[in-house]
């Protein structure tokens, strides 16, 4: 079944009439695990799965806004805002603000401009874009991605996703929950993760802390880089990690009790250390390196002005 609906919200009116946002509340049928298109230029969105087999819109227009449209297609259902002309635009209080209710087991693509973003209780894969927002959802099943240029993202897992690409310019990363494979990079903020049974974590700050706390599943890695920053890992378990980590002009502290610890040099052979005792864990610049064995998780940590402190989760 194909839909159309079009909210003309276009002013002819005196500017007095004009001057206030428009309210919005329209609904059209929807597959239970269709996709969901919402685009936008200048505005917030929510979306929320429902157990419903429809689209709900609600909200109101800003007065940048001539007219939401609402179409369906097949699986695919399109929420587009259609922006005044650029001559016509006025600058008020009245903010695009929607309200969209989804089938739980729905897709999601969001692209936005000037806009903030939340999801919550939607069970399919998100691929979520602005320039200028923040970005907040829960994820559940679904493969996720996630760009702001100028905003933060924060992702809570609610079940174990396969995938989750996560990238912002100016802002902050926070993650919670079970992700098999978690890219994460950010050039001028934190990056702050607590994720559960991890297999693969690839993380990236160029002004930026680095704080993870992970449990490991099975032959995992994790690979944290920053230029200015620290790097704090509580991960995996004590005695069954390989770790290479280095820092040019900041400090190690390894929490570990004495272990030997070794790397491969050309020709096969070992170079071994001792000395990480507990009373001793600091050093100025350099280089850490345990072997554990082939099977055990991999850390490898980079900071170029930053210390790096490692201990088990």
């Amino acid at each position: 079944m194909n839909g159309k609906l079009l909210i003309g919200l276009g002013c002819a009116c005196l500017p007095v009439l004009c001057a206030e946002a428009q309210p919005v509340n329209r609904s059209v049928e929807a597959p239970a695990a269709g996709e969901l298109v919402i685009s936008l230029a200048v505005g917030d969105v929510t979306v929320r799965g429902w157990d419903r087999a429809a689209v709900e819109v609600a909200g109101q227009l800003g007065e940048d806004a001539r007219e939401l449209e609402l179409t369906r297609s097949g699986e695919q259902t399109i929420v587009r805002v259609i922006p005044e002309p650029e001559e016509s635009q006025r600058s008020g209080q009245g903010e695009t603000e929607l309200f969209v209710s989804v089938p739980m087991d729905s897709r999601i693509t969001v692209n936005g401009t000037n806009t903030d973003i939340l999801i919550a209780g939607v069970m399919g894969a998100q691929s979520l874009h602005t320039v200028s927002g923040d970005i907040e959802t829960e994820t559940w099943a679904g493969n996720l991605a996630a760009e702001t240029v100028g905003g933060d993202v924060r992702v809570s897992g609610r079940g174990e996703v396969e995938e989750a690409t996560l990238t912002t310019v100016a802002g902050e990363i926070e993650v919670t929950g079970a992700f098999r494979l978690l890219e994460a990079s950010t050039v001028s903020g934190d990056i702050e993760l607590d994720i559960l049974d991890a297999v693969q974590m690839i993380l990236n700050t160029t002004n930026g802390d680095i704080e993870v706390h992970a449990t490991f599943d099975g032959r995992a890695q994790l690979a944290a880089e920053t230029i200015n920053g620290d790097i704090d890992l509580e991960v995996g378990e004590e005695g069954n990690l390989n770790l290479d980590i280095s820092t040019f002009s900041g400090r190690i502290e390894n929490c570990f009790a004495e272990r030997s610890s070794g790397a491969a040099v050309p020709g096969g052979d070992v170079a071994v250390e001792t000395d990480m005792r507990r009373g001793d864990r600091r050093r100025g610049g350099g280089e850490l390196q345990v072997t554990a064995d082939a099977d055990s998780p991999t850390v490898r940590a980079r900071s170029l002005n930053g210390d790096i402190e490692i201990c088990s989760s």
